[in-house]
């Protein structure tokens, strides 16, 4: 019997065209069929190199084809809530990058439309994916650590739009860029995934020095957390760290440690696990086996594939999956009060 495949647009060709359009290709129920750029000569050069059908200059015509049945976006933050908004005001399913906007309010909006259209929606938040992370959580869900004393997460790397000085939308936080949106966004996600839910925060963000005149926006961030079981967290996140350390999570528990390590330039492959008890009193290497990747691949096609395996068989199936647009909100909201604790300079609450 043939398999009824679900025919995918995608809208934007940065991470578009790397990430989005060969991760839906690797979907055996999915075909993408066409894709949107700024212009049309730019959405025909990709499609005729990705073997595209389609090519779109206008995101509102590739939302008007009735032939694409589901969304994939790849626009800045600030452009994003319009484009999903319309695509789930024609019942279009919808795959979208984080942060979901620049406010709240727009992010809300989003949470709204998919509601009333009562139709597939989800984030792109890769961590969860990732093999060594679900390790992870499972030996944190296991109790292996015992109470949890306290987090530290330290995240520093030099990104190229920060190294090459550009003025672009990802310096930019008034259109979902710098460094609070675009990583800490991820941090706030996989945190409440690992740990529970945030109950608190203080925040500063800070300029690089070097560029305070090219307004790139926050390089480097710090956070103080509490969450609602009372572990303290901390967070030190970097975007302006030439030779930065990679990308580093600690759990220490009365019982035993758990630490996350990444020091390879990939975001998502090459994190190693240790875990550490006071039997042993060690920390030893726990060897999770990864999916197939091809050598030299970025790793975030895998995280991507899968939840767009997850968000296809939602489509198909209508069994809602995560992270959908409702965690997405909850990001925004813990963005929002990290932003005023900074501009107040104080610790907000953030409750559910």
């Amino acid at each position: 019997m043939k398999v009824s495949k679900t025919r995918v647009g995608i809208v934007g060709i940065g991470f578009g065209q790397r990430i989005l359009a060969p991760a839906f290709a690797l979907q055996p129920n999915c075909e993408v069929i066409a894709i949107c750029a700024s212009t049309l000569k730019r959405a025909e050069v990709v499609a005729k190199r990705l073997g595209i059908q389609k090519a779109y200059g206008d995101w509102r015509c590739l939302l008007d084809d009735a032939q694409v049945d589901a969304i994939a976006i790849a626009t800045p933050p600030k452009v994003q809530p319009e484009v999903a908004i319309a695509a789930l005001g024609r019942s279009k399913p919808v795959f979208c990058e984080k942060p979901l906007a620049t406010s709240t309010e727009a992010a809300s909006a989003m949470v709204a439309a998919a509601k009333t259209a009562g139709v597939a929606n989800m984030v792109d938040f890769e961590f969860p994916e990732i093999p060594t992370w679900r390790q992870a959580k499972a030996i944190l869900d296991g109790g292996a650590l015992g109470r949890i004393r306290h987090v530290s997460v330290n995240w520093n790397v030099e990104t190229y739009a920060v190294r090459m000085g550009l003025n672009s939308w990802k310096t930019r936080p008034c259109d979902g860029g710098g460094t609070l949106f675009s990583f800490v966004s991820h941090t706030f996600h996989y945190l409440e995934w690992l740990i529970g839910p945030i109950a608190e925060l203080s925040c500063c963000t800070f300029p690089s020095d070097a560029r305070r005149t090219q307004e790139t926006g926050d390089t480097f961030v710090t956070l103080s957390l509490r969450t609602d079981a009372d572990i303290p967290v901390s967070v030190a996140v970097s975007t302006d760290a030439f030779l930065g350390n990679g990308h580093l999570l600690e759990v220490y528990g009365e019982s035993g440690t758990l630490i996350l390590r990444n020091k390879t330039s990939d975001y998502v492959n090459g994190f190693r696990l240790f875990h550490g008890t006071r039997e042993s009193d060690r920390l030893q290497e726990i060897l999770v086996g990864e999916e197939d990747t091809p050598a030299g691949s970025d790793g975030r096609l895998q995280a991507v594939g899968q939840m767009a395996g997850r968000f296809l068989n939602w489509i198909a199936s209508a069994q809602s999956s995560q992270p959908n647009f409702e965690q997405g909100l909850r990001v925004h909201n813990l963005l929002d009060c990290a932003l005023v604790s900074h501009r107040e300079a104080r610790r907000v609450s953030c409750g559910r």
